[in-house]
């Protein structure tokens, strides 16, 4: 099981990822076979494939993502980060806020992502 300081290490890294729009670094956190819930109750998107094709259809459709976190809990292998995503679409800022649970396997990497929002909350930013 990972420690606790990979976990974070590892959450730390992919909010980095996502500042510097960099596809590779946070497609690296994941293994091959990792699923990612996203939002919790759509299709799944699975392995660095469907990853990479959820990246990118997220941001075609939004000039910048940012993820702004305000508390990172680690217990165990897993790891739930509450934070706000701002995206600016069209020129316009809407933020919202959002929780994501981390699974981490042996070899510190991403084997589940689940991301708990709502878009009917969104507010302006």
């Amino acid at each position: 099981m990972p420690s606790s300081e990979q976990i974070r290490a590892v959450v730390d890294a992919y909010v980095d990822g996502y500042r510097r729009v960099d596809r590779a670094a946070v497609l690296a956190l994941f293994r091959d076979d990792a699923v990612w819930h996203d939002p919790v109750g759509a299709p799944p998107h699975v392995g660095h494939e469907g990853i990479g094709a959820f990246w990118d259809q997220a941001h075609a459709m939004a000039e910048r993502i940012e993820l702004v976190p305000s508390s990172v809990i680690v217990c165990g292998d897993d790891a739930a980060m509450v934070f706000e995503i701002r995206a600016t679409v069209g020129g316009n800022e809407m933020i919202f806020d959002a929780v994501e649970i981390f699974t981490l396997g042996d070899d510190a990497k991403i084997s589940l992502l689940k991301a708990y929002w709502d878009m009917s909350a969104a507010r302006s930013g």
